[in-house]
């Protein structure tokens, strides 16, 4: 029997992206068992008639529910209700090709002896066809737009990531591999797929096995924006035992809003914070992880000084100075003490809007 699914799409204030998002999450050529939009936006109503309206003609369940705003709350929320074996968690601006899912869907099947918690899709570096650019997508969505540095940033960032790999490695990457190692080898049968393990998920394409994430939860400290809440649960799946998937026939193009969720002083030190907070919730605070993690941070307090040049970045390098501070604490505290020390830090620190 085929594996089940169903998808959770939290969003907020982002009527436009959904609006290409969600169309595709419907026709997929294996399609899910259920659909469902937990949105935290201002007003609503928009992406609730969206979802009424293509309720209608659709072959399973779709339905919106309101929440308050926190992406990992509107997650768990999403989570409670699910009944399907997997359940695939896109951004509302995620854009799934076709067959994503027969694909992402197909390692889960193949996987017998349940030994895989989670599965990741491949990211497209251009969107389905026929998807942007068309005259009743612009009617549709007129003003959802990527912006040009997005662009940039994408193009340039594949090989400015694999230059820091080698002279300052990412400590999630390097933990990840680690507890992967522990588990042992993807089973054979995988294969056929071109399936290889990989160290954590990011959240536009990842899935989950329903009972295994229900269990760990999304970690609602991380807060509204929550910046790091997914490689946070995909290093809670490794914890207990189960492998993580790249499906890199399962593509997903993450065609990303145009607009900032927070100021520039909250951006840093989230990614400073975060970092440190999501580290030491693994338990693997050894000595050598912890200077691999101060080494990795200051190197990259050192890119944001370099690009401080204007209010933005002067906002991001402050904030993640500021949260520097903080990192020896988080990472050294007790298991009993770590939620309180992060949430002290972050109450100083983060102020989201």
């Amino acid at each position: 029997m085929s594996t089940t699914y169903s998808t959770i799409v939290a969003t907020r204030n982002r009527p436009d992206a959904l609006a290409l998002s969600l169309p595709l999450i419907l026709a997929q050529s294996r399609p899910p068992e259920s659909v469902l939009v937990v949105d935290s936006s201002d007003d609503p109503r928009p992406n609730a008639g969206l979802v009424a309206q293509l309720a209608i003609g659709a072959k399973m369940p779709v339905a919106h529910r309101s929440s308050a705003p926190g992406l990992p709350l509107q997650r768990n929320i999403g989570l409670a209700g699910i009944a399907s074996d997997v359940t695939l968690f896109p951004d509302d601006d995620s854009l799934l090709f076709p067959d994503a899912m027969e694909h992402a869907m197909r390692i889960y099947d193949l996987d017998t002896a349940g030994r895989v918690g989670g599965v990741r899709t491949a990211e497209a570096r251009v969107a389905p066809p026929g998807v942007l650019n068309t005259p009743a997508r612009a009617a549709a969505a007129p003003a959802y737009k990527m912006r040009t540095t997005d662009r940039i940033k994408a193009l340039i960032s594949r090989r400015r990531y694999a230059l820091e790999a080698k002279l300052f490695p990412e400590p999630f990457a390097d933990i990840g591999a680690r507890m992967t190692a522990r588990i042992g080898a993807m089973p054979e049968a995988l294969a056929s797929e071109g399936a290889v393990t990989i160290p954590w998920m990011t959240g536009f394409r990842m899935s989950f096995r329903t009972a295994l994430i229900r269990a760990r939860g999304f970690n609602e400290n991380l807060g509204r924006y929550a910046l790091f809440e997914d490689i946070d649960a995909s290093l809670g799946i490794l914890q207990g035992g189960h492998l993580l998937i790249g499906a890199p026939k399962a593509k997903i193009f993450h065609h990303k809003a145009p607009e900032r969720r927070a100021n520039g002083a909250t951006i840093g030190a989230m990614h400073v914070l975060n970092r440190a907070y999501v580290v030491a919730r693994t338990g693997e605070t050894d000595p050598a992880t912890r200077r691999m993690t101060r080494r990795y941070l200051a190197y990259k307090i050192a890119q944001y000084a370099s690009g401080a040049m204007s209010e933005f970045g002067r906002e991001r390098l402050a904030g993640a100075f500021a949260a520097y501070r903080g990192t020896d604490e988080i990472l050294t505290a007790r298991p009993e003490n770590l939620d309180a020390t992060y949430l002290r830090w972050r109450a100083q620190l983060i102020h989201e809007r």
